[in-house]
């Protein structure tokens, strides 16, 4: 009886041992796979910027947008959160509105934020099409005044010959790394194309109520 109880204790302490080790190996492979998520969004998300920048006609200065632009408030007293893009990016003439907010999600990693992007046709106040917000990325990590600005419109090349200021946007997104709780930046300079002619810089003014 004695030698019973005993291989039963060793069984049922081995039986715990493999099943704390496997429960220890799917957490980790499920924060690994939520971390490649995350940064293959970003990914995602940098392409689709870079190609309406790039075919952008007029790009619109991030650090101005929450002063007057309603559905992109900046977060807390920081800028660059949000921006807007008049492109033809795919042939196509539109307006796309990019934003960074905390995410709302009761699923979400507390203190993580989530990309989102928009777009609308220049003459949506005329019956033009305007396709609502849409999550392109989750898993973000931001920390208002501390964390460089997601978007920035540099001004180191401004000539002041064009109204529409300089071509080169910065973007700066951060997936955080729920393995090790460290963020994982991907920064990108994308220049748009040259806008000295004649596009207005009223095209996507006044945007769509959010």
């Amino acid at each position: 009886m004695v030698e019973l109880l005993v291989a039963m204790s060793v069984f049922s302490l081995a039986v715990v041992l493999a099943f704390s080790a496997v429960i220890t190996v799917v957490r980790q492979s499920t924060q690994a796979q939520r971390s490649a998520d995350a940064q293959s969004e970003l990914r995602i998300a940098l392409a689709q910027i870079d190609r309406q920048v790039r075919s952008g006609n007029v790009l619109f200065s991030p650090a101005d947008e929450p002063t007057w632009v309603a559905s992109c408030t900046a977060v807390g007293t920081y800028s660059g959160t949000c921006m807007r893009i008049y492109t033809q990016s795919n042939g196509t003439q539109k307006c796309v509105q990019w934003q960074l907010m905390p995410d709302p999600a009761p699923t979400a990693t507390p203190g993580t934020y989530l990309l989102r992007s928009r777009s609308w046709a220049p003459n949506w106040q005329t019956g033009g099409t305007v396709d609502g917000w849409g999550v392109v990325a989750r898993g973000l990590n931001y920390t208002a005044g501390v964390t460089p600005a997601p978007f920035t419109l540099s001004t180191a090349l401004a000539t002041g010959v064009t109204p529409y200021g300089d071509r080169l946007l910065q973007v700066h997104l951060e997936s955080l790394d729920t393995r090790r709780d460290h963020p994982i930046a991907i920064d990108s300079s994308i220049t748009g194309r040259n806008t000295s002619y004649g596009f207005n810089s009223g095209q996507c003014t006044p945007p769509p109520p959010a």
